[in-house]
C-alpha cells in the first residue's frame, strides 16, 4: 500500500483528527530532551503553545517532537496547514533517530 496524503484543509486553516503516523517528517533526527519536554507537557495536560505545522503535501514543517510523542501515545492531532514546501526525509515520524 502506498502513502496517502492525509491533508485536505487549505493553507491557513487547521485540520483536526490527523494521525501523526500519516505525516512525513522533514527533519533528519530528533533530540531526546525535546521529546522528554513534549512528553511532560502531555502528561501534565498542557496544550502546546504553538500548533504542529504541516505543508499541504503532508510534510511536517514544525512540531516533529510533539508529533512523535502523539504517535507514540496513539493520539490524533490537530495541525495548522502552512503554505511552504518541504521535502520529506523519512516515511514515518517513528523512523527518525533520536540523539541527545
Amino acid at each position: 500500500m502506498s502513502w496517502q496524503n492525509p491533508i485536505t484543509a487549505p493553507p491557513g486553516s487547521t485540520q483536526v483528527n490527523v494521525d501523526p503516523l500519516s505525516l512525513l517528517p522533514s527533519r533528519s533526527d530528533l533530540a531526546q530532551v525535546r521529546l522528554d519536554m513534549q512528553q511532560a507537557l502531555l502528561d501534565a495536560g498542557t496544550v502546546r503553545s504553538t500548533p504542529i505545522e504541516v505543508t499541504p503535501d503532508g510534510v511536517i514543517w514544525d512540531g516533529h517532537h510533539a508529533a512523535r510523542i502523539a504517535a507514540k501515545s496513539g493520539m490524533r492531532i490537530s495541525v495548522k496547514v502552512v503554505n511552504v514546501k518541504a521535502k520529506p526525509t523519512a516515511l514515518s515520524i517513528r523512523d527518525l533517530p533520536v540523539g541527545k
